[in-house]
């Protein structure tokens, strides 16, 4: 689990880094026809907005791995011991129901959208609804990965 974990997270980076190389790339030539050439790109504002939304879902996924969500730790700190780690456990529990949600929605929504075409290009809206289960994908498996590990550390614990 940890090895897929970790290969989900290179796979993420990566998209990453390739969708905001395009993202300044499109960007920049989009300014450039418009402002330059006088004849915009129709298409590229649109991809433009799908690579953004799809960026920060993988973005989200990755955080879910990095541990990198805003909480609120102020409270979390003055719970007992025991208080924390059963809140961690529902934490984890609730995200990956969360991702395990994603999926299931986001599947249907590629099938609903597969005759949709998108503005400006010839292309369906089931390609921007994929990154919904994609990601829910990518977060189920963090998820799964930080209840392994809670479970491992904390298994000498819970029999005592």
């Amino acid at each position: 689990m940890e090895r897929l974990d970790a290969l989900t997270a290179r796979l993420e980076r990566w998209m990453l880094i390739v969708l905001l190389t395009v993202m300044v790339v499109l960007g920049l030539l989009q300014i450039i026809s418009r402002f330059v050439i006088k004849a915009p790109i129709m298409w590229s504002e649109a991809l433009l907005m799908y690579m953004f939304v799809w960026s920060s879902f993988i973005g989200a996924s990755l955080a879910v791995k990095e541990f990198s969500h805003f909480e609120v730790e102020i409270f979390v700190v003055r719970l007992p011991r025991m208080v924390r780690k059963i809140l961690s456990l529902a934490v984890y529990s609730m995200i990956f129901a969360f991702a395990l949600f994603m999926i299931w929605k986001g599947l249907f929504l590629v099938k609903l959208n597969q005759r949709q075409l998108m503005a400006m290009m010839p292309f369906t809206m089931s390609g921007p609804y994929v990154i919904l289960p994609l990601s829910g994908t990518f977060i189920a498996i963090h998820s799964l990965n930080h209840l392994r590990e809670f479970f491992s550390r904390h298994h000498t614990e819970w029999r005592d």
